[in-house]
């Protein structure tokens, strides 16, 4: 009986029994508006120290701006001794022919003309296909300054160089005779890597989109690539990643040389000696359409015909 009988002589809460005796001895409740004075003031103080904690420091945002000079310009210095290279090494290939013919070496100077092309010393012109990738829609402003490493969706807009492998062995398995990515030339020795976001291609870093340029036949490639498993892998990139491919067949691509290149001998191993992979050997591995990792493997065809 205790609780109701309190509750029968105390009706009243005893907070409202607390205000009701206030305003019976003239007390007033604090003024509302001083309230919003105060909330407001406390909202503003937070976005500003917000606002000045995220703010980019003066000498950082120097320190970045002068590497950026310094990288185009150094850049531009390589593609000029890279150009100039080029026509070096076209004059001496003219000296060498001249001098084959003067000899009677007709037949040689076509010989060394065909693996030129087969290795990829020498440019190459023809029909061929052409697979531009391209990372997703808004993904370069929404990552900038986020550390893949610490943020793996970062990535899930992104091309990565294991999709480029996949697009270049595909076109090698559909009958290319000459693949280039942004104008560098894809030999037996590439690497397709990446260094944090930056995808290298024979330690040359890219930037989005990616033109990856075949020379042969254009149907012939086109229906070999959808074949293999190149094919569906691209569509997975577009309806998983919302990564943009376009595929288009053209009659005339040009594909850069590659330059000079250094031989490498191979050597039989000897009865009872230990295996071991040769120096320069790479591989690639499977990947399945719709599983994204990045990794450092080699493309290149294994034997291509001029």
């Amino acid at each position: 009986m205790g609780p109701l009988r309190e509750m029968m002589e105390h009706p009243l809460d005893a907070g409202y029994a607390m205000a009701a005796r206030r305003r019976a001895g003239g007390e007033r409740e604090p003024n509302r508006m001083i309230t919003l004075i105060l909330a407001a003031a406390l909202a503003f103080l937070s976005v500003w120290a917000v606002t000045t904690l995220r703010a980019p420091q003066p000498d950082a945002v120097e320190a970045r701006a002068a590497l950026q000079r310094q990288i185009e310009e150094r850049t531009a210095v390589v593609a000029t001794l890279r150009d100039a290279n080029t026509r070096l090494r076209q004059e001496i290939a003219n000296a060498q022919a001249g001098q084959l013919k003067r000899q009677g070496g007709q037949q040689l100077v076509e010989r060394a003309k065909g693996l030129g092309v087969v290795s990829g010393e020498l440019p190459v012109t023809g029909p061929g296909l052409e697979i531009t990738l391209n990372d997703a829609p808004g993904v370069g402003d929404n990552a900038v300054g986020v550390d893949p490493r610490q943020n793996a969706n970062s990535q899930d807009g992104r091309v990565l160089d294991r999709d480029i492998q996949i697009v270049v062995n595909g076109l090698w398995a559909a009958g290319a005779e000459a693949v280039s990515i942004n104008d560098e030339r894809l030999t037996s020795l590439s690497a397709i890597r990446s260094a944090g976001q930056a995808i290298l291609v024979d330690y040359r870093p890219l930037l989005p989109p990616y033109a990856v340029r075949a020379v042969g036949d254009p149907a012939g490639l086109q229906s070999g690539f959808a074949a293999d498993m190149a094919g569906p892998y691209v569509r997975s990139l577009q309806d998983n990643y919302h990564i943009q491919a376009a595929i288009a067949e053209e009659h005339r691509l040009t594909v850069p040389g590659a330059g000079q290149l250094s031989l490498r001998y191979a050597t039989v191993p000897r009865a009872g000696a230990t295996g071991s992979a040769t120096p320069g050997s790479t591989g690639s591995g499977a990947a399945s359409p719709g599983v994204r990792s990045s990794s450092a493997t080699s493309s290149g065809p294994s034997e291509v015909s001029p």
